[in-house]
């Protein structure tokens, strides 16, 4: 059984202040137990910075306390995959205007990347609240996963406060956003196992 984790990071808007990339990112693992232990040791140990956030972000939690929890990673059997939107090419994206629609596209864009070779739970960081919104997601991110031997797949859309798996999640796809947006690459150096793709360019 292989467990997987994504979030993502940036926005889909096309204002002036929007982001000027769009970062979903997963992390693959055996033993989900492993990240739950890396989240709750970190906040052990750093619970005077850490304080009283209900969960570990990327753009709230300290510095120092990211660089750590993903160098533990590293310890641990994983693998991350992600994948990053230049959104000067958006037009390219059919029904790129329906943020449903968008997001639905690039989260297939990341599945057609994963192997499925066992089988599998997929946690998604919830963003959607309507049945159909999720059903349509599920039918499409399932047809696109890279699965010849049609292992069981299982999609869980859930509350990131109560997955330790989603957090170290969302902080994977923090780095590789701070990498493009900001050209600041040592968090995402940290990461030793990734594979990062650009889409639509």
């Amino acid at each position: 059984m292989k467990y997987i984790y994504i979030d993502e990071s940036g926005d889909l808007g096309e204002k002036y202040s929007s982001s000027k990339f769009f970062v979903i990112g997963a992390i693959i693992v055996n033993n989900p137990k492993n990240l739950n232990r890396i989240i709750k040791d970190a906040r052990k140990k750093y619970n005077n910075i850490i304080g009283r956030d209900l969960e570990i972000k990327g753009n709230k939690t300290n510095r120092y306390v990211i660089k750590k929890i993903l160098e533990k990673i590293n310890n641990i059997e994983y693998q991350v995959l992600a994948i990053f939107l230049d959104k000067q090419n958006l037009n390219k994206i059919p029904n790129f205007y329906n943020h449903h629609l968008l997001y639905d596209t690039l989260a297939s864009k990341l599945s057609e990347k994963i192997i499925i070779t066992s089988p599998t739970t997929v946690i998604i960081d919830r963003s959607k609240s309507k049945h159909e919104d999720i059903r349509i997601f599920n039918e499409r991110f399932l047809s696109s996963l890279n699965n010849p031997n049609n292992y069981q797949i299982n999609i869980n859309h859930a509350n990131s406060i109560k997955e330790k798996g989603l957090q170290t999640a969302d902080l994977i796809a923090w780095s590789v956003f701070q990498s493009l947006e900001h050209e600041n690459s040592e968090f995402i150096d940290l990461i030793k196992n990734k594979n990062i793709y650009e889409v639509f360019k």
